[in-house]
C-alpha cells in the first residue's frame, strides 16, 4: 500500500514540563517522547524520526475514490447567464437596490424583481433531466430491474432491496452525454448573480454554477410554502400552542429518487438568510422585529386580512398595521424560536428553509462549491448510496451577512451583529439514513418522473467528506442515527461504515483532509437512537471552532455508536476538543421510555491539543433519572493524545473506561465518578513528536473580500 503523500518532521529537543501540584501523585514525569507511548509509564517512550504526520499537508489519498472532476463543455445541455441587474459586491452581497424590501403591512413585492430566475433554470433543469432519462433511463431501469430480481429471490434475512449498486451505476453507461446545467457570468456585462426559489433536480443532472457566478435565494417567503392551505414557512409556530418546523418549508435546492446527480462548480450558493423576509402576496403573515405579526394565517387561508390587536398565530404578539418596524429575517426567526421562546415556553423553533434537502440517490457528489448563509441546515442528505462532498467551502455568516446601507453590522432584532454563537441550526452537513427502504420512480424533472421504478435500500452508505472548509453557526459535519431502514428486530446499525463498501476505497465512511473553523466540530449525533458504527475520521485540523471531536446523545434520542476511529486530529482554541457525552439535552423521553446512549470501542490515536480547552467524557450512568436503567460506560482508548499545555486543560469525567498510552491529559481515575484508567498520564509527552500542526491551520479560502477571517486566496 502506497503512503499517503505528506511532509515530515524531524525529532526536536524535549519541552521542559511542568507538573500540577494537585496531580502530582497521579501524574508521573518520565522521559521526554512521543509517538506510541508505553504501557509502563515510567518507561520511555520510542520516538523514530521523520515519522511524525503532518497534518493539512496530504494532497493525495489512496484509500479515496478518485477526485470528481467537473463537466466538460461537451457535456453541457444549457448555459444560462447571469442579468446585469444582479451584480455581486465584492463582500459577497447583492446591493439593497438589486431586490428592494417593502416592508409595510399589506405590501408585496414583485415577483419579476424578488425571483427572476427561477422558472429559467428550473426550464432548464427539466429539459436536460427529460434528455437524460430519454438517453440511459431504460439502461438503468433495465439494471435494477434485474438486480430487484435477483435479491427478491435471494430472500437475505435483513436485508433490503437495494437495486443496482451505486457503484454499478457510475459507470460511462448508465450516464447521459450531456447533463448539465451551467450558470455562468454575462458575456456581455457586469451580471454574476441569479436570484432563484426551489429548484428541483432531477436524476442524472449536474446543476454547475461557474467561477464567479452566484445563485441567490430569494427572499420571497411564498416562494417556500406555496400552498394556501399550508404549511406555513417564516415562522416561529404555526398555531398558538404548536412550534414552528423547517420541514414547512421547500429547500432551495431539492432532490428526491435520484442517481449520478450533483451540484459542482468554483461558484458560490448564498441563502442570503441574514436579509429581510418579503413576500409577494400582501396577505402571508410577517413576523415583524417588534413581535407584531401583518396577518394571520387563519385569516390568510380565507383571503382576508385580520383587524389590528388579533393575536398573532405565527409566533409574533398581535397584528398591527400602523407599525413602521422591519420585518424579520431568517436568523431573526432563528434566534427568536431556538433560543427565546424555546428557552422559555419549550414550544418554539423556526420554519426556515434550508439550502439543500436530498432523499434517496445513488451517486451524488457536491464538488467545489461555496455555500454560504443558509437560514436552517445548509445540506441534509437521507438514505444516499455514494454520497461524496469533495473540495466544498462553507462559510456561514460570510461578509455578505454584515453589508447594510447604514453601516452597522445588519444586526439580529437583539440588536447583536452576527456571530458564531448567534447563527443558529446552520449546520453544514447532516448526513443520515432514510426512515425506510423504497422503490420509487426517479425524478426526471420538477413534474415528471421516469416510467419505471427503481429500489433503494434506504442507507446512507460510501461516504466522503474529504478537502472540505467548514465554518458555520452549528454543527460542521454531523452524521445522523435518527432513522432506520432495517428490517424489524435486525439490530443494524442506520449507518454502517463497513456495509457495502465499494471496491475504489478503504472504507464507506471517512471524514478527512478538512479544515474546520467556527461551528461544533465533526459530530455524530444527537440523534443516536438508529445507531451510527465503523466511521474513519483522519487527518482534520479544528481552529477556533466551539467543538472539535464530539459524540453527543442524550436518553430521549440514545443508541449505539461504536467503532469510531480518529487519527491524526489537529485542534487549536477551541471551546471543547473532545465532548463525548451522553447528557447532551434534556429533551422529553419518547413515549416508549428511554433510549439509553452506549458509546464504545471509540479510539483517538495521535491527537494534538494546542491552547485553552475543556474535555468532557462522560458515559451513561445506571438507573439515570429514577428509571432501573443500566449503566453504559465511555469505553474509549487513547493512544498519543496530547495537550501543549496540559494545565489548561479542563477535564469532566463520569462513567468512563479509559485505556491510555502516551497522553498527557490530566486523566485519573475516580470511584465516585466512575472513572477506569488503564494507563497512567505522563506529563513526559512532547506534542511535537506526537503530530507536526504547523501547517494545518490556515486561512479559509477566499472569494473575492467574502473571507470573515482576514486575508485568504482566491480561488
Amino acid at each position: 500500500m502506497k503512503k499517503l503523500n505528506q511532509e515530515t518532521t524531524s525529532g526536536r529537543v524535549c519541552k521542559t514540563t511542568a507538573l500540577l501540584s494537585a496531580l502530582t501523585s497521579a501524574l508521573l514525569l518520565t522521559a521526554c517522547g512521543g509517538g506510541g507511548g508505553s504501557d509502563n509509564a515510567a518507561t520511555a517512550v520510542s520516538y523514530t524520526p521523520g515519522a511524525v504526520f503532518k497534518v493539512g499537508t496530504t494532497t493525495f489519498d489512496p484509500d479515496l475514490p478518485a477526485e470528481p472532476q467537473l463537466p466538460t463543455d461537451a457535456q453541457v445541455c444549457a448555459t444560462l447567464e447571469a442579468s446585469n441587474n444582479l451584480v455581486r459586491r465584492p463582500d459577497g452581497s447583492l446591493p439593497p437596490e438589486a431586490d428592494p424590501s417593502k416592508t409595510g403591512v399589506g405590501v408585496a413585492v414583485d415577483p419579476a424583481v424578488a425571483n427572476p430566475d427561477q422558472a429559467r433554470i428550473q426550464s432548464a433543469l427539466d429539459a436536460c433531466g427529460a434528455a437524460v432519462d430519454k438517453e440511459v433511463g431504460a439502461a438503468i431501469a433495465a439494471a435494477d430491474a434485474a438486480a430487484v430480481a435477483q435479491q427478491t429471490a435471494a430472500a437475505v434475512p435483513n436485508k433490503n432491496i437495494a437495486g443496482i449498486s451505486g457503484e454499478e451505476l457510475a459507470k460511462p453507461q448508465y450516464r447521459g452525454s450531456k447533463f448539465a446545467v451551467r450558470l455562468v457570468v454575462n458575456s456581455k456585462g457586469p451580471g454574476n448573480g441569479f436570484i432563484s426559489g426551489p429548484l428541483t433536480l432531477p436524476s442524472g443532472v449536474t446543476l454547475w454554477i461557474d467561477k464567479g457566478a452566484t445563485l441567490y435565494a430569494t427572499r420571497d417567503v411564498k416562494a417556500y410554502a406555496p400552498n394556501v392551505a399550508g404549511p406555513y414557512c417564516g415562522n416561529t409556530a404555526v398555531s398558538s400552542s404548536k412550534a414552528g418546523s423547517s420541514s414547512n418549508c421547500l429547500a432551495l435546492i431539492n432532490g428526491n429518487n435520484l442517481i449520478n446527480s450533483a451540484v459542482v462548480g468554483d461558484g458560490s450558493i448564498d441563502s442570503r438568510a441574514y436579509a429581510e423576509i418579503v413576500t409577494t402576496d400582501k396577505l402571508y403573515p410577517i413576523m415583524k422585529v417588534d413581535m407584531s405579526c401583518s396577518n394571520t394565517y387563519a385569516n390568510y387561508a380565507k383571503g382576508t386580512q385580520a383587524a389590528d390587536g388579533t393575536a398573532c398565530d405565527n409566533g409574533g404578539t398581535t397584528v398591527n398595521s400602523k407599525t413602521t418596524a422591519r420585518n424579520m429575517t431568517w436568523w431573526d426567526l432563528a434566534y427568536l424560536g431556538n433560543m427565546v421562546q424555546n428557552g422559555t415556553t419549550g414550544t418554539g423553533s423556526q420554519s426556515n428553509f434550508r439550502m439543500m434537502v436530498f432523499n434517496y440517490a445513488k451517486n451524488l457528489t457536491l464538488y467545489r462549491i461555496t455555500l454560504n448563509n443558509s437560514a436552517n441546515f445548509h445540506v441534509v442528505p437521507s438514505g444516499i448510496d455514494g454520497f461524496t462532498v469533495w473540495g466544498v467551502k462553507v462559510q456561514t455568516p460570510s461578509l455578505a451577512a454584515f453589508a447594510n446601507p447604514a453601516g452597522n453590522g445588519n444586526p439580529l432584532y437583539t440588536g447583536d451583529t452576527y456571530t458564531k454563537d448567534n447563527v443558529k441550526n446552520t449546520d453544514a452537513f447532516d448526513p443520515g439514513a432514510a426512515t425506510s427502504p423504497t422503490i420509487v420512480a426517479l425524478t426526471t424533472g420538477k413534474s415528471t418522473t421516469s416510467s419505471a421504478k427503481h429500489a433503494f435500500d434506504g442507507y446512507l452508505k460510501n461516504f466522503v467528506f474529504v478537502y472540505n472548509y467548514v465554518s458555520t453557526g452549528d454543527d460542521d459535519v454531523a452524521i445522523k442515527g435518527s432513522s432506520n431502514p432495517s428490517p424489524a428486530g435486525s439490530n443494524l446499525a442506520a449507518v454502517d461504515g463497513s456495509r457495502d463498501v465499494r471496491s475504489d476505497r478503504k472504507s464507506g465512511a471517512v471524514i478527512a483532509h478538512n479544515h474546520i473553523y467556527w461551528g461544533h466540530g465533526i459530530s455524530i449525533g444527537s440523534e443516536t437512537n438508529a445507531g451510527v458504527k465503523n466511521v474513519e475520521v483522519y487527518d482534520n485540523s479544528f481552529q477556533h471552532s466551539e467543538e472539535g471531536l464530539r459524540i453527543k446523545s442524550d436518553y430521549a434520542r440514545g443508541g449505539e455508536v461504536s467503532n469510531i476511529n480518529y487519527k491524526n486530529i489537529c485542534i487549536k482554541d477551541a471551546d471543547n476538543a473532545l465532548l463525548f457525552t451522553t447528557y447532551y439535552s434534556t429533551k422529553g423521553l419518547p413515549a416508549t421510555g428511554p433510549k439509553v446512549p452506549n458509546f464504545h470501542d471509540i479510539r483517538l490515536e495521535n491527537v494534538r491539543i494546542l491552547g485553552d480547552s475543556a474535555i468532557k467524557l462522560q458515559g451513561f450512568q445506571a438507573n439515570t433519572g429514577g428509571f432501573n436503567l443500566p449503566a453504559f460506560p465511555l469505553v474509549m482508548s487513547m493512544n498519543n493524545v496530547v495537550a501543549d499545555t496540559p494545565s489548561a486543560m479542563r477535564m469532566t469525567m463520569s462513567d468512563a473506561q479509559l485505556s491510555i498510552k502516551g497522553v498527557n491529559l490530566p486523566i485519573v481515575a475516580s470511584t465516585d465518578n466512575r472513572v477506569t484508567v488503564n494507563g497512567v498520564a505522563t506529563w513526559a509527552v512532547d506534542g511535537d513528536l506526537v503530530l507536526d500542526c504547523s501547517k494545518a491551520f490556515v486561512d479559509f479560502p477566499a472569494i473575492g473580500q467574502s473571507n470573515i477571517f482576514g486575508s485568504g486566496w482566491d480561488k
